[in-house]
């Protein structure tokens, strides 16, 4: 119960500070979303219902904050954790560098298919600036993710020793 509360507070907290960063202070790139890392950590390190109910409230923050068709953040979200989840029941090794790449690959899949999805709706969400501005984004929150993980990993190790 406790890794679910903390990863709510998380997932509340950095949405929030992220909103009020947005306000004028940061560019959204600079911005990790921290709602994503709780739901990939929820898929790698919580198991059965309890991931996935710590994955709920952070979709829905991401689905109330980030701009987009109805339904897409919060279903893209889950996706993200479905997928986390495979991928720490099969592959995952509790080392900094397959942290690093697996938020990476899942931040990157996750962005292809937002604009997959603009470009069926009929826009024309890419642009050079933007792919450079989604790169930084991704390495970004990537990096913040090998330390995050790894510090909540080795208190919950702790905590059951």
């Amino acid at each position: 119960m406790r890794p679910l509360l903390v990863l709510l507070a998380l997932s509340f907290a950095g949405t929030a500070m992220n909103v009020w960063l947005l306000s004028g202070v940061l560019p959204w790139f600079l911005l990790p979303d921290f709602s994503f890392l709780a739901i990939v950590y929820a898929g790698l390190f919580l198991p059965g219902p309890l991931g996935f109910l710590a994955a709920l409230p952070p979709a829905l923050f991401r689905e109330v904050t980030i701009s987009g068709p109805p339904g897409v953040f919060f279903l893209a979200s889950l996706g993200v954790y479905f997928a986390a989840r495979e991928i720490g029941r099969r592959i995952f090794l509790r080392a900094e560098i397959f942290v690093l790449l697996i938020v990476a690959g899942l931040l990157a899949a996750e962005s292809a298919s937002v604009v997959l999805l603009l470009v069926l709706e009929g826009g024309n969400p890419f642009s050079l600036l933007w792919g450079a501005e989604e790169a930084v984004r991704i390495a970004w929150t990537s990096l913040l993710a090998v330390f995050l993980f790894m510090d909540l990993s080795g208190r919950w190790q702790r905590i059951r020793e």
